[in-house]
């Protein structure tokens, strides 16, 4: 006999990623359940284990999707046949086990600014897909296009609820460091402390300073979608903050965090991406009255503290 849903109970579908792993952590130490599907369940890019994985779940009120494949920086460019395709069967699947066997969940995914086409001012929801995305995330950005609208489609057919949150890139305690795996902010406190510990008397930054990101501590973009999901059902929805951050401004917060009195450089010639790329997110915040609580060089101490032993 199928259990009965529990309208308290939260699938994490990719617990062992970097956001998932601090979704799982964030609610452990809040009494609040969850149930952890990572990577031992198997590759949800096959169906047979997408459907094997939702049917043995238990009942649950909503469904965070948080497995995606993904790289960054100029290793996007020659990979983006493999990102899409990738992705793209992942989601797919998620959404057609979703539908047979955990149709009482509402499915939260997450997306981002790739997403949307470049723009010179902040991205309001109404422009996902009208114009072409930044050249080094067409795959992957494209995979996500797809989430969102099959999320939407499936629900309007099916009668299923969904939320698409286009997030700000997140930074905080164990996220990935691999040079193409890694965010411009994890990135940037990784090799500032191996620069400062090598006795560098310079920050080696890459990018442009006035290149401009939205920016969240992890906990702070958790608490975002919690109010998220709250407050909105069947959209999609930037879930930010409405403060984007230079690569200069993140960059001093580092030094600052560190108590390293270091000059910033800017190399010529390392990967750029879109020199703007912030979200609007109005809605959101008009609707829910989130606030972040961590500022950017207290997040910085979070990560020296966890992952480097210093503070």
């Amino acid at each position: 006999m199928a259990s009965s849903p529990r309208d308290d109970l939260t699938i994490i579908l990719g617990s062992d990623g970097f956001l998932g792993r601090n979704f799982a952590r964030y609610m452990g130490e809040r009494g609040l359940p969850f149930h952890a599907i990572g990577r031992d369940a198997g590759d949800l890019s096959d169906p047979a284990v997408s459907q094997r994985v939702f049917a043995e779940a238990p009942k649950a009120a909503r469904i965070l999707h948080l497995v995606t494949r993904q790289r960054t920086g100029q290793i996007q460019y020659g990979i983006q046949g493999e990102l899409i395709a990738i992705n793209a069967r992942i989601h797919l699947n998620v959404l057609e086990a979703w539908r047979l066997h955990q149709p009482q969940a509402k499915l939260i995914s997450t997306g981002s600014s790739c997403a949307f086409p470049e723009s010179d001012k902040p991205i309001v929801e109404g422009e996902f897909q009208s114009g072409p995305m930044h050249p080094s995330v067409r795959g992957y950005g494209l995979a996500k296009q797809l989430l969102a609208v099959g999320s939407e489609t499936y629900a309007s057919q099916y009668g299923l609820r969904y939320l698409h949150l286009f997030l700000a890139t997140v930074y905080g305690p164990q996220d990935h460091k691999a040079p193409e795996r890694t965010h411009f902010m994890t990135g940037m406190i990784d090799r500032a402390v191996k620069e400062m510990r090598g006795g560098a008397t310079a920050f080696t930054v890459w990018g442009e300073p006035d290149t401009v990101r939205d920016l969240l501590y992890v906990d702070d973009q958790i608490e975002a979608i919690f109010a998220a999901d709250a407050t909105f059902d069947n959209q999609m929805l930037n879930c930010s903050s409405n403060a984007p951050v230079t690569i200069d401004q993140s960059a001093r917060a580092v030094v600052e965090a560190l108590g390293w009195q270091a000059e910033i450089t800017y190399p010529p010639g390392t990967f750029k991406g879109a020199s703007y790329k912030t979200l609007d997110a109005g809605l959101f915040l008009g609707k829910t009255g989130w606030k972040p609580k961590t500022s950017l060089v207290e997040g910085v101490r979070k990560v020296l503290a966890s992952d480097y032993g210093l503070g």
